[in-house]
């Protein structure tokens, strides 16, 4: 197995790790800002890490490679992360998806909020109060459902991971192997 590949799949296992960790601690269950930001650091450092280790040992001086190489780190991780956030969401912790619906339900209970909708939303200013706000509980159903989870991650972390294969590799050529 190429050493990136191992990289990406450590990295995949120590954020599953501190996921369930935070879990079964009840840590911070409903925020997902900390996590989305430990889940990209944990990215850029396993693109980092593999481009870092790969490019000590290689002799071969191409920002292809390199590129290529860091992609080989991120996007098992892009998966396995995503394919692990649908199963925690459907199976492990599916109050995450409830509470957020009641959170909306109960916001969308105060008229202001209604009011401030339909003055928002030029197309809602005909509709009466119970017209948006089974509107609005549908669409938020579907963003808190798992698999538009799933597939929201993937897409992300994909496109974060080919990004940062792109920067972290010019960095690398330009400034820490001086190419």
């Amino acid at each position: 197995m190429k050493l990136p590949l191992k990289v990406g799949l450590l990295a995949a296992s120590t954020w599953i790790f501190i996921k369930l960790i935070a879990f079964y601690l009840s840590i911070s269950l409903d925020e997902l800002r900390p996590f989305v930001f430990i889940n990209m650091f944990i990215l850029t450092a396993a693109i980092a890490i593999a481009l870092y280790l790969v490019k000590r040992k290689e002799t071969e001086n191409n920002l292809l490679n390199d590129v290529k190489n860091g992609m080989l780190a991120g996007v098992p991780y892009a998966v396995i992360v995503s394919v692990f956030l649908y199963f925690y969401y459907e199976k492990i912790y599916p109050d995450f998806n409830e509470r957020k619906m009641n959170e909306i339900s109960l916001k969308l209970s105060n008229p202001q909020t209604i009011k401030e909708i339909q003055r928002s939303n030029p197309e809602m200013e005909n509709k009466s109060f119970e017209e948006i706000k089974r509107d609005v509980l549908d669409k938020t159903k579907m963003v808190y459902n798992a698999q538009f989870t799933m597939l929201v991650s993937m897409l992300s972390l994909l496109l974060y991971a080919t990004l940062n294969s792109i920067v972290i590799s010019v960095i690398f050529r330009r400034i820490v192997f001086r190419n």
